[in-house]
């Protein structure tokens, strides 16, 4: 058992078949999540980079549903010889077994091979609410316990528990409205139905918004105006870990060769151009350093998720 995770979780019955080997030269790329979507794009602009920095094909699958169970359990069952990956968030890692009774995997099945870029969440606003700061949000929610409502992507998402983490440490009581995604969180927020929301800074690329704080531990380059969690002195949480995953046999030549591919396309021009272009910025964490990431989201999601009364499914 891997100890970077610690915990065991139940496998169900029905398993994907195990992948076969992709042809000699080619780089099978699971995405876990549907094609178009931000994950899938940022996925492709990966790909094309790592391509043409090895000389070898990168070819994208995307196997999308159940919060991104189904294209982990396919990476879990696939053979571990380096030629097929995920790249996703670690949310499956770090959410999904404690959102779920049972799963088609267990975590240590999964090997963490190198972070891309992190998708940092924000409260917001219109930009003609009363609501200034978050100090004016908080106060208000003080004010009016369990009054303000605000909109997430979805319950157990990275957003939802990063202001639920918030709400907690500060003893501010919000009410939390589930959607299905960014989209239909800013059509309500807009639709003024809402009196904040949590969505990605790439979602709210000119929508007029105005940005209360940053769910991150640090500015963001976009948003340079934005103050972080950590600036106006709230705990910060942690943001979407986007990154790398192969089986977790992979042999450890293979796994170091593929962490130094992922390096240099991480700090190329040509991926750091096309993350900007769909509003994101690059942040490289190797193995080590990732693996300690995502186990310090999985404890902080197990001791924050009883508090919110959410029912396994």
């Amino acid at each position: 058992m891997k100890a970077w995770i610690g915990v065991i979780f139940l496998s169900v019955a029905t398993l994907a078949c195990a992948q076969d080997k992709p042809a000699a030269g080619v780089t099978e790329v699971i995405v876990a999540y549907s094609a178009g979507g931000g994950v899938d794009l940022m996925a492709r602009a990966f790909a094309r980079q790592a391509a043409r920095m090895s000389g070898q094909n990168w070819v994208v699958t995307n196997r999308d549903g159940a919060a991104g169970i189904i294209g982990f359990a396919a990476l879990a069952r696939a053979a571990p010889h380096g030629q097929t990956l995920a790249f996703s968030p670690a949310s499956p890692i770090t959410h999904a077994p404690l959102l779920f009774k049972t799963m088609p995997y267990r975590n240590e099945q999964l090997e963490p091979v190198c972070q891309v870029f992190e998708n940092i969440f924000t409260i917001a606003v219109r930009a003609d609410s009363p609501i200034q700061t978050l100090q004016d949000l908080t106060a208000r929610a003080r004010a009016a316990p369990g009054k303000l409502v605000y909109g997430h992507a979805g319950n157990g998402s990275v957003p939802h528990l990063g202001v639920a983490a918030v709400a907690k440490a500060l003893g501010v009581p919000f009410n939390p409205v589930a959607f299905k995604g960014d989209s239909a969180v800013l059509a309500q927020l807009l639709g003024g139905h809402l009196d904040f929301a949590a969505p990605a800074i790439a979602s709210i690329a000119g929508k007029g918004l105005r940005v209360l704080a940053l769910l991150s531990d640090r500015r963001h380059p976009l948003l340079p105006e934005a103050p972080s969690l950590a600036d106006l002195g709230y705990p910060a949480v942690t943001p979407g870990l986007n990154g790398l995953f192969a089986p977790a046999a992979t042999p450890p030549a293979t796994l170091a060769r593929i962490q130094g591919l992922c390096q240099k396309v991480v700090a190329s021009d040509g991926f750091r151009q096309a993350a900007l272009g769909l509003h994101q910025v690059p942040a490289y964490l190797d193995a080590a350093q990732f693996k300690a990431r995502i186990l310090r989201t999985y404890q902080a999601n197990a001791e924050l998720l009883p508090h919110l009364d959410l029912e396994r499914h």
